[in-house]
């Protein structure tokens, strides 16, 4: 499972359970209310 992240987007590339797996544990860090800005800003 590889995840690209840059500025501007997000790349998840691997098998679909594994891209879930990620989301999930994205999900329960950052909350349901959390913007994809605020994520890649915190991944910097």
């Amino acid at each position: 499972m590889n995840s690209y992240l840059t500025p501007q987007s997000v790349h998840l590339v691997g098998q679909a359970k594994q891209v879930q797996l990620i989301l999930r544990q994205w999900l329960r860090e950052w909350g349901p209310d959390a913007k994809l800005t605020d994520l890649l800003a915190g991944r910097k």
